[in-house]
């Protein structure tokens, strides 16, 4: 029996409660992820590569719009 067949037996046991639980499981580790079409149009930068430029970096007060 293939490891397909054998998920496939375990899904049909689950109850629907424990099948939303494994849904949002794998959506997390992003195995699952049926809603990306709605997402890239309101996160259109996700997934993109971030470059941070001196991180540990102290920030100025006058850096600080709150406190200006």
């Amino acid at each position: 029996m293939s490891v397909k067949e054998l998920l496939i037996n375990k899904l049909d046991l689950m109850s629907e409660n424990e099948l939303e639980k494994v849904l949002k499981l794998l959506q997390i580790f992003g195995l699952a992820d049926h809603r990306k079409s709605s997402q890239s149009k309101s996160y259109s930068l996700r997934g993109l590569p971030i470059e941070y430029i001196d991180p540990l970096e102290p920030v100025a007060i006058s850096d600080w719009d709150v406190l200006g």
